[in-house]
């Protein structure tokens, strides 16, 4: 694990950037840490958007709500009848 202060992020922000390729860099502003900068792949990002955006969890709060109310197929019957249909 590397460390850097808010001034080497600054001013070597390329190099921070590619260390942390490698492995986390550790942000610090006063001898504290205040951030870690590290690699994130595309598919991580996306789980990152969805896992923090408040509507999806709204929406996903909801649905949950309305299957307990209503009922509804679990995943194996959905499929199970899904591969009725095609076959």
């Amino acid at each position: 694990m590397k460390f850097a202060n808010v001034r080497e992020l600054k001013n070597k922000t390329s190099e921070i950037l590619r260390n942390a390729e490698k492995e986390a860099v550790i942000i610090t502003s006063k001898g504290k840490p205040r951030a870690i900068v590290t690699a994130i792949s595309e598919e991580d990002f996306e789980d990152y958007l969805i896992e923090r955006s408040a509507g999806l969890q709204d929406m996903l709060a909801e649905a949950q709500a309305e299957y307990r109310s209503k009922g509804g197929l679990s995943l194996e019957d959905y499929l199970s009848k899904r591969e009725k249909k095609r076959g």
